[in-house]
């Protein structure tokens, strides 16, 4: 773990305004939970009149604990309705995968399942207390359909695609710089890599926070155009990463914590 390592920015918000956005989790709900102990106390500490705190997306799959993390991301929602600061979920390409499986879409069922899918079920059937046989994915999803929270359900229905705040733009994956926010497309939002990454063109008057890409190294990245936020949550050294943006600066805190954690076929 480390945190408050403090940068410079090149776009600046309003004095009275903060931001904490939270990287990939991927079914880590200890290391979640780790992270955010530390986020809640920054916050404690340092009171402001205008407070967003944004999930980047990604919440399930590869990790152990994909059912646990939505019923803790949910007790943060209700909380928040309580206090005067706002929590955003956004939706990644998992939530998306997940959502076509779930809605009997059989090419998507196999991407999801090849692509951490399978661990979500395992999860879900301990956490719902239904039991799986035999190897054929489409009975394991049928079970997994018809025991399938409907606080779960509700919540994955809910996300959003982006958010805004001043010169901020928060997606999951990214989006088409030499387009306009209005002009976006949702398979870019959730799905975008190397055209986003990449980009080579003039400075936009925004910046742009995303996860879905494991930076180098673990550690979160800084470029002109973008702050990637995606610090390999359920690899072994990876961490979940906040980015804290206050004015023209952005302080991270990572949680990399060893307790619970569960290797997985994508470490």
């Amino acid at each position: 773990m480390f945190g408050f390592t403090k940068k410079k920015i090149r776009v600046e918000l309003d004095k009275d305004v903060r931001v904490i956005a939270i990287g990939d989790i991927h079914g880590q709900l200890s290391r979640l939970e780790t992270l955010m102990q530390r986020v809640d106390r920054y916050r404690e500490k340092n009171p402001i009149k205008e407070e967003h705190i944004v999930f980047l997306g990604d919440f399930a799959d590869r990790g152990p604990s994909s059912a646990e993390v939505i019923d803790y991301l949910n007790d943060r929602r209700k909380q928040a309705k309580q206090t005067s600061h706002v929590e955003i979920f956004l939706k990644g390409n998992h939530e998306q995968l997940m959502l076509d499986a779930l809605a009997g879409e059989e090419g998507k069922a196999d991407l999801w399942w090849r692509n951490g899918g399978r661990e979500t079920v395992r999860n879900y059937a301990d956490y719902c207390d239904f039991s799986l046989s035999g190897d054929v994915i489409s009975r394991h999803l049928e079970k997994l359909r018809e025991h399938f929270p409907k606080s779960h359900r509700k919540f994955y229905d809910r996300l959003k695609l982006l958010y805004r705040v001043g010169p901020l733009v928060f997606v999951h994956a990214g989006i088409r710089m030499d387009r306009s926010i209005k002009e976006q497309q949702e398979e870019d939002l959730i799905w975008i890599r190397g055209a986003f990454l990449n980009w080579r063109g003039p400075s936009r008057k925004f910046m742009v926070v995303h996860g879905h890409t494991i930076t180098p190294n673990f550690r979160p990245e800084i470029k002109k155009h973008r702050i990637g936020l995606d610090t390999g949550s359920y690899r072994l050294k990876g961490q979940i990463t906040a980015g804290i943006f206050e004015r023209n600066k952005v302080r991270f805190i990572s949680s990399g914590t060893k307790r619970n954690f569960t290797n997985s076929p994508f470490d």
